[in-house]
């Protein structure tokens, strides 16, 4: 049962809302995150005048009435965009109020913005946008939400023209001064909490909400709710509602459609005939190159005519995907196959080729006999578990991606443990012409959009990249690495992923975790990484002795050591740039199963031999941790 579940439960009807309970809960009170701060995003310094980087504040931004709407220039989903929306967020929040700062549950206040997005609302090119973070308002904390939406007419009546909540104590409709459509709703919610559920769950809370529909056809929704001990929501309905009217938080035009490249497919996308075509066109594909391919039921399982998957993932408009069972004779696998529309966006966001070790060696980026670009690799196989603790090897498993001339994407996995299919095999049924996207159906055409396959596609990928990575640094010894966590943003893209590893080396033995995040929300330092609070990095060592620099690339490094009762930490980070960034913690106690074992419900202790013991210090040098935190086989995972 999640968390939203159980608050369900417990509190019966609440206000309609878009305030995911899982996450303010899981944020505030965390049994399992892997996110690095409240939610924070970085915002532009001449927009939001927020000294970026820094925790100064330029002037009082809050004190200026708001400015013009701006022409915009941005593209949707960008990071630029993502920074000007941002920016003009933080401004009108603190316009709204003055006496707003920054902070996560526990930690101390900041001037530094609290704040983390991510584009929404589409598979492959984001129409939309969402972001959040902690705030703290006269001693109150509170996590506000808001929320973008381009389709907002066939929202409202969703999420804005429902009735009010038997529990509201203010709530009702009117009109904003360009025309808008308002709804507004707030009121608190008290229940009787099981006590063994009182360390995850508030008793009371108050929660205020104010959808706004533009004429422009956008939904801007904005949410506040509080999240600590004091549930007094200090912020009014009216200042909600002048965040959400405000003209500059609002989303960057579509760019034009590209033109649809010329097609022989007569059958149309989303419908049951082009799913039969895809079946019909990926079986005579693998054929081709294996006469004695066979579809199954299971791993192992009887002979099936077809694919036997969710046939509903064929009907996606844009992305769709099958995923079955096969055989080549006595060696079997499954195969995963997803043809994508806006293909570059998804080639430019997936995990490029290793640099090291055997996984760099056998991934290529070539060119194909029609232009295609295609990406090639065998993947490591999975290693560490109990009786097969070893280096890393190169697996049986299969990755190729084929970027068509017309911006097309064919993606196409194969997991297996003897060779049933050859990579090159592979390449030529991703090149195979028949395997392609059939015309989109006309506008306002009801279709199978909504169906998607699995949004891991890449997690051994990002696994195989965190095994080189470890090896590179620690060639000596074994080494273990578990994937922990994923999270995905609205591109559908790998947004943060972060592992559990283990080391032992030369007497030496200790645990450790990497997380890795495409888009941070901080330029880091010593001061912002102290502020995270530890209910978001269970155990991890933010307030020792710390160090903080900038190479010469430009990539930020800090690095914090920790020592307490025996126990020796490292916690090193290093950030692009663009703060793409990599946390690297190790300490040198290695997981034993109990509770105070640093990465959290994490049952790790049946990987080790019996009877293994830590050192005085961890199994890798502070030089290698900030090695593994740098290494661009982790630092460009997630580009």
């Amino acid at each position: 049962m999640t968390y939203q579940q159980l608050f369900d439960d417990l509190i019966g009807d609440v206000p309609i809302s878009t305030v995911d309970l899982d996450r303010v809960i899981g944020r505030e009170r965390r049994v399992r995150r892997l996110r690095i701060g409240a939610g924070t995003t970085a915002v532009a310094a001449a927009v939001a005048a927020v000294a970026f980087g820094t925790t100064a504040l330029i002037g009082k931004p809050h004190a200026q009435p708001a400015k013009p709407k701006p022409t915009i220039t941005t593209v949707p989903g960008t990071d630029q965009d993502l920074d000007r929306i941002d920016a003009a967020v933080v401004a009108a929040l603190l316009r709204a109020e003055p006496r707003l700062t920054w902070a996560a549950e526990g930690t101390l206040a900041s001037t530094t913005p609290n704040w983390e997005s991510q584009p929404s609302g589409g598979a492959t090119l984001a129409s939309g946008y969402l972001g959040e973070g902690g705030v703290r308002i006269g001693g109150v904390d509170v996590s506000v939400q808001v929320q973008i939406r381009r389709d907002g007419a066939a929202s409202w009546e969703r999420e804005g023209g429902t009735s009010c909540s038997k529990n509201a104590d203010e709530c009702g409709e009117r009109s904003g001064p360009h025309g808008e459509k308002i709804k507004f709703e707030r009121g608190s919610w008290e229940r009787q909490v099981p006590p063994d559920l009182r360390d995850r769950l508030p008793r009371r809370s108050e929660k205020g909400r104010v959808a706004v529909l533009r004429r422009d056809g956008s939904l801007v929704l904005v949410n506040a709710t509080t999240t600590g001990e004091d549930s007094r929501l200090p912020l009014t309905v009216e200042q909600l509602t002048t965040v959400a009217l405000d003209q500059t938080i609002v989303l960057a035009p579509m760019p034009p459609p590209s033109p649809a490249p010329s097609s022989t497919v007569t059958t149309v996308a989303g419908t049951q005939q082009d799913a039969a075509r895809l079946e019909t066109a990926l079986t005579a594909a693998f054929r081709k190159q294996a006469p004695g391919f066979t579809w199954t039921t299971k791993w192992g399982g009887k002979d099936s005519a077809g694919p036997v998957d969710d046939a509903r993932t064929r009907l996606n408009v844009d992305e769709p995907s099958l995923g079955a069972w096969f055989r080549v004779g006595n060696r079997g696998g499954n195969v995963i196959l997803r043809l994508v529309r806006e293909g570059q966006a998804v080639w430019e966001s997936a995990p490029p080729c290793p640099v090291a070790g055997p996984a760099g060696l056998s991934c290529t980026v070539t060119t194909g006999p029609g232009g295609e670009r295609i990406r090639a690799r065998q993947l490591l196989r999975g290693f560490g578990w109990a009786g097969d603790l070893h280096r890393p090897a190169a697996d049986g498993s299969l990755l190729v991606e084929v970027l068509r001339p017309d911006n097309s994407l064919v993606y196409l996995s194969v997991g297996q443990d003897k060779p049933a299919l050859s990579l090159a095999q592979l390449v030529d049924v991703a090149l195979d012409p028949a395997l392609v996207l059939a015309p989109p159906p006309p506008r306002g055409t009801v279709s199978g959009q909504g169906f998607g396959g699995p949004r891991q596609y890449y997690n051994e990928a990002e696994l195989t990249a965190a095994g080189t990575a470890l090896d590179a640094v620690s060639p000596e010894g074994t080494i273990f690495v578990s994937p922990s966590h994923a999270e995905f943003d609205g591109l559908n893209r790998t947004s943060a992923v972060s592992f559990v590893f283990l080391v032992q080396r030369a007497g030496l033995a200790g645990d450790g975790e990497i997380v890795v995040q495409r888009r941070m929300g901080f330029a880091v330092s010593c001061e912002m990484v102290r502020s995270i609070s530890s209910q978001l990095h269970e155990r991890h060592p933010h307030g020792g002795e710390c160090t903080e620099s900038t190479r010469p690339d430009g990539n930020r490094v800090v690095v914090i050591v920790s020592r307490s009762s025996g126990t020796v930490a490292y916690d090193v980070f290093v950030q692009r740039p663009d703060r793409g960034t990599v946390e690297v913690v190790l300490d040198n106690v290695p997981n034993s199963g109990a509770a105070t074992d640093m990465p959290e419900s994490q049952d790790l202790v049946h990987v080790w031999p019996k009877g293994v013991q830590g050192g005085t210090k961890p199994p890798l040098t502070l030089h290698q941790a900030t090695e593994l935190a740098g290494h661009p086989d982790l630092l460009n995972l997630l580009p």
